[in-house]
């Protein structure tokens, strides 16, 4: 290549990369702007993820605020402009770093003497700085569509994606019975939303009766504890499967017989296996119905874990076992051989009382402040007054170093010998087994039952056979599906709930098939207020301290409520006096603290200026206050000499204005 040649060539790579640059120079803002605005996006993203799980059951899904959000009603609003570096209708850089910074100090040590929590990990929360910088981000941007598309997918899984399913298609305003695709996931006293309405399950139709066997997906037929409240070609639901009744009768055969004979009026029986039964279930012993009371019931406890091979062991007692008997624990029976009852070593006449003669039966008090307690134990022998070993009925609810009571006298309990047990293992055919500590120990294979359901009751023989209602079924109906269903599993009528409309702060509304049916978790009940966070602590007197002011005669008297439940609010009677001296008489009604400002303005109510979620009361004429003082009523009294004019009666506790704290009163020339 000749020189010429390299001269142009070096030019066009020169022009090239001249082009290159000044194109880069231009892009390259626009590049940096796509790539802050991504980052943002996810941010957001993140903190309205975080926001759902952990904020929306106080403040609402959107940050609406408790009241407007039917959650906790002293939860502050979180979508208002000043939260978003706006004032006076002007944004601003600086205004909004300034309250980003305010809102992640907030999350991270709450809100003293409020019910706002401490969030931060390093004050003890659950929430890291990054979490909590991308919380303070959703909140400064407004971007509360994200975080309620969060809460209702949160919502809607918690419900399975239940839909309406009226029978003819629409959920009517005056409707409080509501059939939905699947009622499974749902459960009474759960509060649930469609569309806009908020509803709250008071009941779930059952037919009272619950399965008395497992079965996998294939059967269909099963044992029932009863027949009651089912009807042939009824539709019935096990957990989320519906089934069609296509049968019923009463010979379904659990393999069980009496083992003794049993007179027209007995109301304990024994039967092969109690432990099959459950409390509820109707038997068929001959043509007489039998419902199952329950087990009896010795009134004692296993005192300590134990193992198939073990043959001694503690309970909480002896009284009602007695040597020969036998017991049952599980589905083990266990013959009792020898009984060691419990033993209380004492101190006698403690705390100046007089040891005394006790009779047995004589009951153990405790005693809590100046209140006797029944211990549920009793003296088992006679003791005199210089005894200080002796057997009882049990150990509950005694302990080595507490003081008792026997009739006028007071003992100490210097120590305890629980009552112990000497047994044969596994009798009656039944499989030697590990039992826990407390388990139920029961009178042999008795049950306790009502006779003769629906009838008179009849003699019965050993031997003779226990029948159980059995249902034939067509499986999975209703587009539903077949699963695996566990004895005990209630059976319920169909998909219904019912449920107390318009609940919440709400309207009850009509609501079409299809539309979901979505949980709605409530805030926490009781919420403690946040006493010490970051290294403050607010200590609340009932009243501000410092002098009651001087009462002025002829003075006119406002009375004033400071209020956060359901809402945030100041109410005032009356709000218009006659200028001169005011007496306000000022009552904390709300859950938390609160303070009282009157403020000489012609702005409007809401529309004071603000700094940092507040009044900005340098800024502000304020003519009387009252520092914060504490809930539940307290009262404090503010005097002012008012000429005519416009004021506002506000708290300014941060965040309490601007959630309403605010009321117009105007002063008139007298």
């Amino acid at each position: 290549m000749n020189t010429g040649k390299q001269i142009n060539a070096m030019v066009v790579i020169l022009f090239v990369t001249v082009i290159a640059i000044g194109a880069y120079t231009i892009w390259d803002p626009f590049r940096s702007e796509s790539a802050e605005d991504t980052q943002l996006e996810r941010t957001v993203e993140r903190g309205s993820r975080t926001f759902a799980l952990n904020c929306r059951l106080c403040h609402g899904d959107r940050g609406q605020g408790g009241a407007a959000g039917g959650r906790l009603p002293q939860a502050l609003p979180l979508d208002s402009d000043f939260l978003q570096g706006i004032e006076g209708g002007v944004f601003s850089e600086a205004a909004l770093e300034e309250v980003r910074k305010l809102v992640v100090n907030t999350i991270t040590c709450g809100r003293v003497g409020t019910f706002m929590p401490i969030w931060g990990d390093t004050q003890g929360g659950t929430l890291n700085e990054e979490q909590i910088r991308q919380l303070a981000i959703l909140i400064t941007e407004g971007s509360w569509e994200l975080a309620q598309a969060h809460a209702d997918e949160i919502d809607a899984e918690a419900t399975g994606h239940a839909t309406v399913r009226m029978s003819d298609g629409v959920f009517g305003a005056n409707e409080t019975e509501l059939v939905v695709s699947s009622a499974a996931p749902f459960s009474v006293g759960q509060f649930i939303r469609i569309e806009g309405e908020r509803l709250q399950i008071s009941a779930i139709p059952s037919t009272g009766q619950q399965l008395a066997e497992d079965i996998g997906k294939t059967p269909r037929g099963f044992l029932a504890s009863g027949a009651e409240g089912i009807g042939v070609g009824a539709i019935i639901r096990l957990d989320g499967e519906l089934l069609e009744v296509t049968a019923i009768r009463d010979d379904g055969d659990p393999d069980i017989v009496l083992e003794g004979d049993v007179s027209t009026t007995t109301t304990l029986i024994s039967v092969s296996d109690p432990a099959f039964f459950r409390e509820g279930y109707v038997m068929r012993v001959g043509g007489e119905l039998i419902r199952v009371v329950g087990p009896v019931d010795t009134g004692q406890t296993l005192g300590n874990t134990i193992g198939r091979a073990e043959t001694t062991f503690t309970v909480s007692g002896s009284e009602g076992i007695r040597p020969g008997v036998l017991i049952r624990m599980g589905e083990e029976l266990l013959r009792v051989i020898d009984i060691q009852p419990a033993r209380l070593e004492v101190q006698r006449g403690v705390d100046n009382t007089d040891a005394a003669s006790h009779g047995s039966g004589t009951a153990i008090l405790g005693t809590v402040g100046d209140e006797e307690e029944d211990t549920g134990e009793l003296l088992t022998q006679t003791i005199g007054p210089s005894d200080t070993s002796f057997t009882v009925s049990g150990t509950t609810g005694l302990a080595s170093g507490e003081t008792f009571q026997l009739d006028d006298e007071l003992v100490l309990v210097v120590d305890i010998e629980p009552a112990r047990l000497r047994v044969e293992r596994g009798v009656g055919g039944t499989s030697r087994a590990e039992h826990a500590r407390r388990v139920s120990l029961f009178e042999g294979n008795l049950l306790e039952v009502e006779r003769g359901v629906g009838g008179a009751g009849a003699a019965h023989r050993e031997g003779d056979q226990v029948f159980l209602t059995a249902l034939e079924v067509r499986r999975a109906v209703e587009g539903s599906d077949r699963e695996v269903h566990s004895k005990g599993a209630e059976i319920f009528l169909g998909h219904r709930l019912i449920v107390e409309r318009g609940v919440l702060g709400t309207d009850a509304a009509e609501h079409p098939d299809g539309v979901l049916v979505r949980d709605f978790p409530v805030a926490p009940e009781d919420p403690e207020p946040n006493i010490e966070a970051c290294g403050q602590r607010r200590e609340l007197a009932p009243t501000p301290g410092g002098p009651t002011p001087t009462p002025i005669e002829g003075a006119q008297e406002v009375a004033v409520s400071l209020a956060d439940d359901p809402s945030f609010a100041v109410f005032a009677e009356p709000v218009t006096v006659a200028s001169g001296p005011v007496v306000f008489r000022v009552s904390n009604d709300g859950t938390q603290a609160h303070n009282f400002r009157l403020i000489a303005t012609d702005r409007s109510p809401d529309d004071l200026p603000l700094s940092r979620g507040a009044v900005d009361e340098e800024a502000a004429d304020v003519v009387a206050s009252i520092p914060d003082f504490a809930a539940d009523g307290a009262e404090s009294v503010a005097v002012a000499l008012l000429p005519p004019g416009n004021y506002v009666l506000i708290c300014n506790v941060p965040g309490h204005y601007l959630a309403g704290m605010y009321l117009g009163l105007q002063v008139t020339g007298q």
